[in-house]
């Protein structure tokens, strides 16, 4: 079923924006500014490593997430210096 509106679109090529490229923008964006893979990964709710490796790993590093977070959202309103 077709949505009745466009949504966003992309003003350079009129493409609609989709959840994935918002997504992809995030986990470049994290690795350009140093943020650790895996709290990345966790952020975009991906399992991380092995089996073995998750059964020891449990936290979600809330504190440093919350801060990785709180820098995207800085970069998303355009504020100078958003980043790690």
């Amino acid at each position: 079923m077709k949505a009745s509106r466009a949504g966003w679109l992309d003003p350079q090529n009129k493409r609609p924006a989709v959840p994935h490229g918002l997504r992809s923008t995030f986990r470049q964006w994290a690795a350009e500014t140093g943020f650790p893979r895996d709290m990345a990964e966790i952020a975009l709710a991906h399992f991380i490593g092995t089996d073995v490796e998750r059964a020891y790993q449990r936290s979600v590093m809330l504190d440093r997430l919350r801060a990785m977070m709180a820098a995207w959202a800085g970069f998303l309103r355009g504020e100078a210096g958003a980043g790690a």
